[in-house]
């Protein structure tokens, strides 16, 4: 499907053996491609020595936006055109990376491989990408990028956290059904023994005061009724203040 564009892409290696090798490579590379572009909505080319990039496949809504030119270009001026005007300000910086072929370069002379998650803003509405940028074979200079759109899987991840925060809720509600109850007992039993204690304090303190004057008037009663004690007016004096009836 894309051997010819592939042809024209990869190097050509003049002599024999090596044209041998570069048919197979081709060939391989081919079917990577073929892959992912049945896989992702968006495939790109790009030579790091020639700073060219060449579109597989591009996504309807690129199409749309810059035309069928923007698949065939400096690559720099198109990644720098996609990000500043399609993805979302906040995830701009995500593709800093990959802006440039130098920093292409850097990363890829340590890693085979380099993606991450973005978001597009177009026509008021949010939309979710994943971004692959892969070396071709072995080749230093040669990458493929590839988008996929994740905005079904996104959807999927927003019903399973909308699922799962329904189950919590059902279970504090639930949770809240069986503990309520018992915490209003807890209270009102506390409540009440606060009550109670409050009113055994009163009349501990009334018993106190009970036995105080009892001890006293006991005290004064043996003073009355001891033998020493003859004064007949002092007894009466007494008995009035006690108001007790005599007898």
């Amino acid at each position: 499907m894309y051997e010819d564009n592939l042809k024209q892409d990869f190097q050509v290696i003049p002599d024999k053996a090596n044209t041998v090798k570069l048919r197979s490579e081709v060939e391989l590379s081919n079917k990577i491609i073929d892959a992912l572009c049945y896989s992702y909505q968006g495939v790109y080319y790009v030579n790091l020595d020639t700073g060219q990039v060449r579109g597989y496949r591009m996504a309807r809504f690129i199409k749309d936006k810059f035309g069928d030119e923007f698949g065939r270009g400096n690559y720099e001026t198109h990644i720098y055109t996609f990000v500043r005007n399609v993805v979302y300000y906040e995830d701009q910086t995500l593709f800093e990376p990959i802006l440039t072929i130098s920093s292409l370069r850097q990363i890829f002379s340590r890693q085979m491989s380099y993606g991450f998650s973005y978001r597009t803003f177009m026509n008021d509405e949010i939309h979710y990408g994943q971004v692959e940028v892969l070396k071709v074979l072995d080749s230093a200079n040669e990458l493929v990028l590839a988008f996929k759109s994740m905005d079904k899987q996104q959807q999927l991840m927003e019903n399973e956290r909308e699922k799962e925060i329904n189950r919590v809720q059902e279970m504090l509600y639930h949770l809240k059904s069986l503990a309520r109850p018992m915490l209003l007992d807890v209270i009102s039993g506390a409540k009440a023994a606060k009550d109670e204690l409050a009113k055994a304090e009163e009349a501990g303190a009334t018993l106190d005061k009970i036995l105080s004057d009892g001890e006293k008037l006991l005290a004064i009663f043996d003073v009355i009724v001891s033998k020493e004690n003859d004064n007949r007016e002092k007894i009466e004096e007494a008995i009035m203040r006690l108001k007790l009836p005599e007898e």
